[in-house]
């Protein structure tokens, strides 16, 4: 990364890759406490009975999180012979009131996981709000994940996120090591930046979840 990180990356669909993947996160939140969390959608065709039609909605397709040390991005593709143990997993972690989960602008991700997929997370920190409170600047509220990582110096040399992405299906297992860096970068923006706030915030500022 940026900062000198060498980050280890890792895509994570299948069951072996799944329980290994969650041992290493709960080892590095023992130490650490704080992970970076961002998602990526999909576009997903679907018919709609009150319009009598096919329609085109996002879903949440990937879930990613990150540490000091690495970034696991976590595919939620229902047709996975794997798809129920990764929800099983995933919902333990991130109920797991011990860890404090940091994202830029996840309040309606928090809505979509839970609507799409039963899955809630105790104790996140927007820190886009964390942020107006901390610098007392209402206008960084409005920054993206980048914009804010550079804006605070944890994250220099920034790309801006190609607008392309939106149309990617994170699902396929043709994904190249352009967009999952891509994918990497903005979620180790969130965890550095949530780094930084919470060494600063206020005490009277609390953590939300459900």
């Amino acid at each position: 990364m940026t900062d000198g990180n060498d980050l280890s990356t890792t895509l994570v669909s299948e069951k072996d890759d799944i329980d290994l993947s969650f041992n290493l996160l709960f080892r590095d939140a023992a130490g650490d406490k704080v992970v970076g969390f961002d998602t990526e959608y999909s576009l997903e065709p679907k018919f709609s009975r009150d319009l009598n039609a096919h329609v085109v909605e996002k879903r949440i397709a990937l879930v990613k999180l990150c540490t000091q040390y690495r970034c696991i991005l976590f595919r939620l593709d229902r047709d996975n012979v794997d798809y129920v143990h990764l929800l099983k997993k995933l919902s333990a972690l991130l109920a797991n009131k011990d860890i404090v989960f940091v994202g830029v602008r996840k309040r309606d991700d928090l809505v979509k996981l839970r609507n799409e997929y039963g899955l809630e997370i105790s104790n996140l920190v927007e820190l886009s709000e964390l942020v107006v409170v901390v610098l007392s600047d209402p206008a960084l509220g409005t920054y993206g994940a980048r914009d804010l990582a550079s804006h605070l110096e944890v994250l220099r040399y920034l790309e801006p996120r190609n607008s392309i992405l939106s149309l990617i299906n994170w699902l396929d297992n043709s994904l190249n090591r352009q967009q999952v860096m891509c994918a990497v970068t903005d979620t180790y923006a969130a965890y550095k930046i949530g780094k930084k706030l919470l060494e600063n915030r206020p005490r009277k500022y609390f953590y939300f979840g459900r």
